[in-house]
């Protein structure tokens, strides 16, 4: 699949005293006063194919720049001269932001930006570096540039290698931790180990954990904080260990979404498979194996395609496609087939409509066809979200995080990972031994048993969390409740 998993980058700019680099609402007036990181602190990077020149985006939609007076702004438009800027990673991990255009660095050397010439010279100085704090989802796949293949942690469980050819399952998400002590950033994998720059998991972050992060046009290095080199990939397995004083391709990694990968059982109480062959059929007792999972990947209509492993063959994914006949294949590439599907979610399941009109159904034979007229029995998969047991969500208004009385609020600057199972009767989510509850005040982490809820997944990663007939819905204030009446821009969370 030729289909870039693009990651929308997003970050917070600290300035030396301390303070996040803020874009005021209404005038788009530059400030730095803020003592937290969010909404109005946050960015967007802009990059383009092959070039080292970034535009960096405000949450209103217009653009940093420099003038020509040497004034650091916030109202560029689209496409100015003005709005291009170089990165240069410094040896701590802060970025200097260098006008491509005037050859002068941006900086903030107080709470005040606008009048002060924040832009006026060629040379850094303190005031001219600030600290990078992502805001994006911390879960990501991670993508060596010269191998193409992705981060996981092997099957061991001790080491994180270079040699999946797709990011699939849980142990190919891994999650970027900002160190906020030093302005680091840690690998954390599915097994809740710490990646260490030696090649070792380590239970608890140590001084060996922290990398600093160095952008290179649209892909980034890791380089130890604790011996200057950076992270590669050694050997035919890839194994990732900081070992290089400079950085090429193999040094480079590319930071990507991770789509959704899922388990469908079906009528028969038996998972679908690909490990048969091309003819998709639900044979198999449990989902061990890759062949049991599917990848949604959604596309920009509303339609989904769907996407099989091949185990250990080449190539390595086949996409799903309805043949002629309606019969369910998994398609070898530039075989021809319909491979567009619409997702619609019932509780605890899922059916697939097909381009001809009909539904994904099961046959005796325990085959699947495009036969169904309706989505129900045959028709109906219950699904299993696989490469999402460490939830971490994210909402129209920050991340989800709980306080102290274990009452979740839903506008913070970074995410709290929980556990999401899934039951019979839906998913629960909790973490250390308590469960979310959904209460008159809002939801918390105070159920002594499980909660079920159903989830409905969307493009960008995001989806929503059902109680009942209501939605999981977060506020402004950081409110976060069980009273949505509909998919908006509010109860839809990125996970």
């Amino acid at each position: 699949m030729a289909r870039k998993q693009d990651l929308d980058w997003s970050f917070g700019l600290r300035a030396s005293h301390g303070k996040w680099l803020t874009v005021e609402s209404f005038g788009n007036k530059l400030v730095c006063a803020a003592a937290i990181m969010k909404k109005k602190q946050i960015f967007f990077l802009e990059k383009t194919e092959g070039l080292e020149e970034v535009a960096i985006r405000t949450h209103v939609g217009r653009y940093l720049r420099c003038d020509g007076d040497g004034e650091f702004l916030a109202d560029g438009e689209k496409g100015d001269d003005e709005t291009k800027w170089l990165i240069e990673a410094q040896p701590d991990g802060r970025w200097a932001l260098r006008s491509l255009k005037y050859g002068w660095y941006a900086g903030a050397s107080g709470e005040i930006i606008e009048g002060n010439r924040q832009c006026f010279e060629k040379t850094t100085s303190e005031s001219k570096f600030f600290t990078v704090k992502l805001a994006m989802h911390p879960m990501v796949t991670i993508q060596n540039v010269k191998r193409t293949k992705y981060l996981h942690l092997n099957d061991a469980g001790d080491s994180v290698t270079t040699d999946e050819v797709v990011p699939w399952g849980d142990d190919a998400v891994l999650s970027i931790e900002f160190n906020a002590t030093n302005g680091t950033y840690q690998l954390h994998t599915c097994n809740g180990m710490v990646l260490s720059s030696n090649g070792a998991l380590t239970a608890e972050p140590v001084a060996e954990s922290d990398f600093i992060l160095e952008f290179h046009g649209g892909v980034v290095s890791f380089k130890s904080a604790a011996n200057g080199k950076y992270l590669t990939a050694l050997g035919a397995q890839g194994l990732t260990k900081a070992t290089k004083a400079t950085v090429t391709k193999d040094e480079q990694f590319e930071l990507q979404n991770s789509y959704p990968q899922i388990n469908l059982q079906s009528f028969n109480k038996k998972f679908v498979s690909s490990r048969q062959g091309i003819e998709l059929a639900a044979t198999q007792a449990a989902a061990n194996s890759d062949s049991e999972i599917f990848q949604l990947m959604p596309l920009d209509n509303d339609k989904w395609n769907l996407v099989a492993s091949n185990g250990d063959a080449t190539p390595p994914t086949r996409i799903v496609g309805m043949e002629a006949n309606g019969a369910i294949h998994a398609l070898s590439p530039g075989a021809e087939g319909e491979t567009e599907f619409d997702v619609e979610f019932y509780g605890t399941s899922i059916a697939l409509k097909a381009a001809n009109g009909k539904y994904v159904t099961q046959l005796k034979n325990s085959y699947l066809k495009a036969s169904g007229e309706e989505p129900t029995g045959e028709s109906l998969f219950t699904f299993t979200l696989v490469n999402r047991p460490r939830l971490v969500l994210r909402g129209e208004h920050g991340f989800i995080q709980q306080l102290p009385s274990g009452l979740l609020e839903c506008n913070k600057s970074s995410g709290e990972e929980f556990e999401l199972a899934t039951g019979p009767a839906g998913v629960s989510i909790g973490k250390n031994g308590k469960f979310w509850l959904v209460g008159d005040n809002g939801i918390s982490v105070a159920g002594e048993s499980e909660e079920y809820y159903n989830i409905e997944l969307f493009k960008n990663s995001k989806m929503v969390i059902k109680h009942g007939e209501k939605y999981f819905r977060g506020y402004q204030n950081g409110a976060f409740t069980a009273t949505g009446t509909g998919v908006e821009r509010e109860t839809l969370f990125e996970y």
